[in-house]
């Protein structure tokens, strides 16, 4: 099972290489690094229209885009919090333009992952983007849903505070916030995950076979996460060559990392499904 599962690990590295993956990733990071504003400003406007409040939907969005900004510094996400306040303001016509604008990076994703699965059907350009425009909306639901849930978590922390002894109170709130830091990102990680494996490569994965892969992507990426924090806290701000611009260029390069962490978990679920030799269909 361990020679199977190394064996299946190697054969993906090279196809990931094979689809010319590291430039697929380069390219797939542009396109979310140019959709990533348009993204937080609609996401963060639907909130607060909603729930009336931005501050509260501003802090849903760091925990549902946790993996992303957990690498910017301070100055840089006070920066965005300020310009995506002022961005706010907008109507709602031009708050779906900015929807429409960030579709680039599900467009370029679905692409790779047609690519990469041998969907035996490809979309057409219009249902294409119509689709990569729809994940953004489903964004704009999932900080809804991230927003309601820490909502209610503070509320049944508050409640369970009141009756819990005095000496448990302390493992409650560390409870809650572990769940928020830890457990929150990770499950909203794999849920995206798991709807790319699913949804994008048209009619070439199974519902079991995206389950596994996403769990797999989101493992390389937590462990990923970890390693891009120290390599950041140790030797990128150490040199300091690139200045303001130092935030831009960490980002881009975590965003081309994780991207490359959803090409290469795709290549081994593409192998799974092929019936000779994976232990996925075990």
């Amino acid at each position: 099972m361990i020679r199977s599962a190394a064996r299946l690990a190697w054969r993906a590295y090279w196809r990931f290489h094979e689809h010319n993956g590291p430039d697929r990733a380069a390219a797939v990071a542009f396109y979310t690094l140019l959709s990533l504003l348009p993204i937080f400003i609609f996401v963060i406007s639907v909130g607060s229209r909603i729930l009336g409040s931005f501050d509260r939907a501003y802090e849903g969005s760091l925990l549902l885009f946790r993996g992303i900004v957990v690498h910017l510094d301070e100055r840089t996400l006070e920066s965005l919090r300020a310009f995506v306040e002022r961005a706010g303001r907008l109507g709602l016509p031009a708050l779906l333009l900015l929807a429409w604008t960030a579709r680039g990076m599900f467009v370029a994703l679905f692409s790779a992952l047609e690519t990469i699965f041998e969907a035996p059907r490809r979309r057409g350009f219009v249902r294409g983007h119509l689709l990569a425009f729809g994940l953004v909306i489903v964004l704009g639901v999932a900080q809804l849903v991230t927003m309601v849930l820490t909502t209610t978590l503070a509320a049944t922390e508050g409640l369970l505070l009141r009756v819990a002894p005095a000496d448990q109170r302390g493992i409650l709130e560390a409870l809650v916030n572990r769940f928020l830091a830890l457990a929150l990102p990770i499950v909203v990680t794999f849920a995206f995950c798991f709807l790319l494996y699913w949804i994008a490569p048209r009619q070439a994965t199974t519902p079991r076979h995206a389950a596994l892969g996403a769990l797999l992507a989101t493992l390389l990426w937590e462990l990923a996460k970890a390693a891009f924090a120290y390599y950041v806290r140790n030797l990128a701000r150490f040199i300091g060559l690139y200045g303001a611009l130092e935030g831009v260029i960490v980002l881009a390069l975590w965003l081309e990392l994780s991207v490359s962490i959803v090409f290469y978990c795709a290549e081994v679920v593409a192998l799974g499904l092929k019936p000779h030799g994976n232990p996925l269909s075990a």
